[in-house]
């Protein structure tokens, strides 16, 4: 019992313990059915004013909300931290309500029978721009905001459903209302932090993260409340003196009181670490937005109707229930996604799994603040490292590994390959989720020793060279350097085809593609400093996330408890970098024509400039783009190593052929579609044009 339990507690600080125990119980579970009660239909209207995609035909859009009512004591729930602390109905049911949204085709039965979800990240929906190209939105009304239509004209039905319960309202983003945990009649409180880092001198901040609410302060004036500042993560916490700050904000030279921030006298300076620290009450059971994650998708896949009687949208006009759910996550969104993977969410009591498959995009190898009391799954730590607050961090193992300092071992996969149920898996990370997710820790021993060979439900892929996003702007910003523009999405939309294909007819997708230790082409920082080359202006990056152990107490591991706050920092895991090429390019993992024919070079990772006040931290989500000299003089003139692109190329008829070459030869690898191949073409040419006319003396980025 011993190995199995060392198992299940690899890797994901939060309830590991428990984990074990909801094992045992569910492989003895009775069936159940999926706890969704009742969909409730708010709204209902076409979608992109009724255009028709491709053989599919016109969309409907739906929105409403899900009821659900789940057991308290039954074994698939037990790993919900604080679910018996929930209030119950006297049949000892939990209740909670999560917002969702449906595209569906108009005619059901012209769609592709895949139903294919997202988890709102911080309440927005992402996986139209990611695969349709289509521009940043929560409501799909126009046209326009359908993109491409890739993902309509596969016929596949698309779901979203609100998961978090400390979204902020508004902007039509996806809630949950997930309920409090208390302590017979009296209200829980515990220690909770948040945290403040600004790029220029600001009075007032919010401490809680992007679009989310955060935990109010038990006692607005509470005189234990405390605030630190460091200059590094791993620097020491200096406090601040009580009297010069307060929760709240200034509005025209008045404060107003706002729990989500804090104003501080002199105000909060750039570069600088803000850690706040104070007694908040009655927290949510934040682990239900998995629980219901689970349910929605196994009643939208497995049931006629609600208990009400009310018909799955999926099944209306003809339609059938889907054969196939496939997941999608792209950053929190796949981190959630891992997380439910890691804790046995991905399955219920009966075996079946909540999706047959999923693409985790720029996850690295981090998970999230998800399920432990006093959660707040949308607030971010600092740019350096994910350090105060519980993540379930590092690592995502591929593969059965052990923790020496830990003395634990496993694998994330363990859990489900226990059922026999794990889902199929393609997780692809950006050289950036290298730098600052630690994205290596998912391939190599906890010591960052040797390779791991991945699980066989698992394929792992590098975007060499991409940045945490695709397509990002090429503007200079606050970085050091100008944006990443690499756009991925083509390989994203080979990628979701491959997982459909993995899962509904059995053909295994690429092998994985990563940078390996045992090729020399994934190393240490200092290696890869030293194997860059000097390009004139180039700051290379001082660190990476490094992420360190964390100890939040003893009742953590049981119970989800954090009883240290903010917690010991323990020894770290080292994490590695793709080995960069004579130009600065990754050497491995899949390289786009961009990388493979390039114009400039492209790195994963960008520092800040000095106007932010912590010039060697990296940006969180960008890389760099360093565009080649156009021709010798401007070369010699700049002390450039690298080849100019006149050298590269004879003219621009030559690169266009050069790029087309590879644009095909990673279409025959299926790595590309071929509705992508004439469109990809066409911007690089259209790219080349924007090098080559530039004035090499202007610093700014919009080639």
């Amino acid at each position: 019992m011993r190995n199995v339990a060392n198992v299940m507690t690899f890797g994901h600080g939060a309830v590991m313990a428990r984990v074990f125990l909801v094992l045992l119980a569910v492989l003895v579970a009775g069936p159940v059915r999926a706890e969704l009660e009742t969909i409730e239909i708010l709204e209902r209207g076409v979608v992109a004013e009724g255009k028709a995609f491709g053989n599919t035909g016109a969309y409907e859009r739906l929105r409403g909300k899900l009821h659900f009512a789940v057991e308290a004591t039954a074994a698939e729930n037990q790993a919900v931290a604080d679910l018996r602390a929930a209030p119950r109905d006297a049949q000892g049911r939990v209740h909670f309500a999560t917002d969702f949204e449906l595209l569906r085709p108009l005619e059901t039965a012209r769609g592709n029978g895949r139903l294919l979800y997202e988890p709102p990240n911080r309440g927005n929906i992402g996986m139209l721009r990611m695969f349709n190209d289509a521009p940043a939105t929560n409501v799909i009304a126009s046209a326009a905001d359908a993109g491409t239509g890739f993902l309509m004209e596969q016929g596949y039905a698309l779901l979203w459903t609100g998961w978090s319960w400390d979204v902020l309202p508004g902007g039509d983003r996806l809630r949950a209302d997930l309920p409090i945990a208390t302590d017979g009649a009296k209200p829980m409180v515990g220690a909770v932090t948040g945290e403040v880092t600004v790029t220029q001198l600001t009075q007032s901040a919010r401490h809680t993260g992007l679009n989310a609410i955060g935990y109010e302060p038990a006692v607005i004036d509470d005189p234990g409340a405390k605030l630190t500042v460091r200059d590094s993560a791993l620097g020491a916490r200096n406090p601040i003196a009580r009297e010069r700050w307060q929760f709240g904000r200034r509005v025209e030279g008045r404060l107003v009181y706002d729990p989500g921030y804090i104003t501080l006298e002199g105000g909060f300076k750039p570069g600088q670490i803000y850690t706040v620290t104070y007694t908040a009450r009655a927290p949510r059971v934040a682990g239900l937005g998995m629980v219901g994650i689970r349910d929605a998708l196994l009643f939208f896949h497995h049931e006629k109707a609600d208990r009400n009687g009310t018909p799955n949208p999926l099944i209306e006009t003809g339609g059938e229930l889907p054969r196939t759910v496939l997941a999608f996550g792209h950053s929190q969104s796949a981190r959630l996604l891992a997380t439910m993977i890691a804790q046995g969410f991905a399955a219920d009591g009966r075996g079946r799994l909540a999706f047959d498959g999923a693409f985790l995009a720029s996850a690295g190898a981090g998970k999230g603040s998800f399920n432990y009391r006093f959660a707040q799954p949308s607030r971010h730590a600092s740019p350096d490292v994910e350090l105060d607050f519980p993540t379930d961090t590092f690592p995502f193992s591929s593969a059965n590994a052990t923790d020496a300092v830990l003395g634990i071992s496993g694998s994330t996969l363990d859990k489900l390959n226990t059922q026999n149920v794990s889902p199929r898996v393609i997780m692809m990370n950006s050289a950036t989720d290298y730098w600052t997710r630690a994205a290596s820790l998912i391939q190599t021993t906890p010591d960052g020793a040797m390779d791991l060979v991945a699980d066989r439900h698992l394929r792992l892929y590098l975007v060499a060279g991409g940045s945490h996003s695709p397509a990002a702007s090429t503007e200079r910003g606050e970085f050091a350097h100008c944006r990443n523009p690499l756009d991925y999405r083509p390989l994203m939309r080979a990628m979701l085809l491959h997982l459909d294909g993995w899962v509904t007819l059995k053909k295994d997708p690429p092998p994985s593609t990563v940078p390996t230790l045992a090729e020399s082409s994934l190393g240490k920082l200092a290696a890869y400093s030293e194997a860059m080359p000097r390009i004139p202006g180039l700051r290379l990056p001082a660190h990476m996330l490094d992420p360190p152990r964390l100890d939040f107490g003893p009742q953590f591991t049981t119970d989800g408890i954090a009883t240290i706050v903010p917690p010991k920092v323990g020894r770290i895991y080292p994490a590695l970098v793709p080995m960069p090429d004579i130009d600065g390019l990754d050497k491995a993992g899949i390289r786009m024509p961009d990388i493979s024919v390039p114009l400039g070079t492209y790195t994963g990772w960008n520092p800040q400039n000095a106007a932010t006040g912590a010039p060697d931290r990296l940006g969180r989500w960008d890389g760099s783009f360093m565009p080649f000299p156009r021709n010798e003089n401007e070369r010699i003139a700049g002390n450039d190593p690298r080849k100019s692109v006149a050298e590269r190329y004879a003219k621009r008829d030559a690169y266009v052929e050069a790029y087309a070459a590879a644009t095909l030869a990673l279409a025959k690898q299926e790595l590309l579609i071929g509705p992508d191949i004439n469109a990809m073409i066409d911007r690089a040419g259209a790219f080349y044009d924007r090098i080559m006319a530039r004035d090499p003396t202007n610093e700014g980025c919009a080639f």
